[in-house]
């Protein structure tokens, strides 16, 4: 199992876990994802590259995984996400950019091989 796979199955196993022992909190920030990706005046692509940039701005490798697999799932290009994750290190500095060089493009790797392309709220 790669790493993309792994953090995605983590992720909806702790999602799982997390609707049934605190439902409100759950349901209070699952409702709030469902409403900003859902089709608006930004395509679903967009807001995914946007959060992919905000991902890597904040440092947060697991929403890196997360953004950059809907991204793609939703049709931008490698070369799409790696530009997001540019704006993400303007913002974010020299941790940021260790957050993509040490990652990203090994999760492009793994996501472009097909063993991980669901898009996941």
């Amino acid at each position: 199992m790669g790493i993309v796979e792994e953090i995605l199955k983590k992720r909806t196993e702790n999602r799982k876990r997390l609707e049934k022992e605190a439902p409100d909190l759950y349901n209070g920030f699952n409702e709030l994802m469902k409403h900003f990706y859902r089709h608006g005046a930004l395509e679903r692509k967009y807001k995914e590259l946007m959060a992919v940039a905000a991902a890597v701005a904040t440092r947060c490798v697991p929403c890196l995984v997360n953004h950059s697999n809907n991204a793609i799932a939703a049709g931008a290009t490698r070369e799409e996400v790696l530009d997001a994750a540019a704006i993400g290190i303007e913002f974010g500095g020299g941790p940021s950019f260790v957050v993509v060089r040490d990652n990203l493009l090994d999760f492009l790797d793994e996501i472009e091989s097909g063993r991980a392309s669901k898009i996941e709220n």
